[in-house]
């Protein structure tokens, strides 16, 4: 499992090392929304989805669950 630098090239989502969390944490990155962030639904889920961004100086590394090795004979 390979860890990655820098910005993704692909917008998607990452499982991501932020600076301060003790373990990883799930984020999308889009760049065209300014990097880093996740889609926030409304509390009673009305459909609406706004961008929250997240500081995109925090994130140190990033992996794409398609990256993550599944267990033998899964």
């Amino acid at each position: 499992m390979n860890w990655d630098y820098g910005q993704p090239v692909v917008n998607g989502s990452y499982l991501c090392c932020i600076m301060g969390y003790s373990s990883p944490i799930h984020l999308i990155w889009n760049k065209k929304e300014g990097g880093w962030g996740d889609w926030w639904h409304g509390e009673y889920d009305d459909g609406l989805a706004e961008w929250k961004q997240f500081e995109n100086d925090l994130v140190v590394c990033y992996i794409g669950f398609d990256e993550i090795p599944m267990p033998e004979g899964w």
